[in-house]
């Protein structure tokens, strides 16, 4: 995800590792090796629902 916002260029990823923090936006689909990433408000956790719903329990 960094390295799409960034513009690096090409990056592995393991979408299944590190979770919830590691991984692609919901719903965002692997296709021939490629993917598109959502153009969303925010600095990235917000497409992540597992991610947001803990950020969200540590500011309450």
């Amino acid at each position: 995800m960094h390295s799409a916002g960034l513009g690096l260029g090409g990056n592995e990823s393991y979408p299944d590792l590190f979770q919830p923090f590691g991984g692609f936006p919901d719903g965002v689909k692997v296709e021939k090796g490629y993917l598109t990433m959502p153009d969303l408000p925010g600095i990235g956790f917000e497409g992540k629902s597992d991610l947001y719903r803990g950020m969200q329990a540590l500011s309450a």
